[in-house]
């Protein structure tokens, strides 16, 4: 039985973006949000923020969407999260990225990427995983890239995903059978 906060954040999800978008299900045959958004009914008011926060990283940016796929990927295979890959290696495949892109974000080895925007996303995303910092020059490659506001949006991007890993896995979330 939901509070009358879980039973809104349920319904902002099973009904928000997400649901339009169609992505992947959002729920279960037994009725269940499936992935992080199960876990964030444990702690509705809070869990309505952050479901909010994704839900405008994801459709109300300014990156491309190759972009925001791309970050995503990085996240999911250095946290080593497989719900993330399992929902957004068939979402970055349909924006655009290759077949080798996706494989290689996933072995963690540097993908052959021909795009400025994508090479620019991939340091980035790199640099603040890896080395918990953005070198001078990496910062000023993504910012001419990007600009500063979408700057910040992929630097978002990358600990809100991060965020939804550290749920998924001390709650141990796996992807759908």
């Amino acid at each position: 039985m939901l509070s009358a906060d879980q039973e809104a954040l349920y319904g902002s999800i099973a009904g928000g973006d997400r649901a339009k978008d169609a992505s992947f299900p959002l729920i279960d045959e037994n009725g269940a949000l499936v992935g992080p958004f199960n876990v964030l009914l444990f702690s509705p008011r809070v869990g309505n923020v952050i479901q909010r926060l994704g839900a405008a990283l994801r459709f109300h940016t300014e990156l491309s969407a190759p972009v925001r796929e791309l970050a995503i990927l990085a996240v999911a295979t250095y946290h080593d999260c497989e719900f993330e890959r399992w929902a957004h290696e068939s979402i970055a495949r349909r924006v655009g990225l290759t077949d080798e892109q996706v494989a290689a974000l996933r072995a963690g080895t540097q993908p052959d990427l021909d795009q400025a925007d994508l090479m620019a996303a991939y340091d980035v995303c790199q640099s603040i995983l890896h080395d918990r910092s953005i070198s001078d020059d990496v910062y000023r490659r993504a910012e001419e890239e990007f600009g500063q506001d979408r700057l910040v949006e992929l630097l978002m991007v990358v600990g809100y995903y991060g965020l939804l890993a550290q749920l998924m896995s001390a709650f141990e979330v796996q992807p759908p059978d």
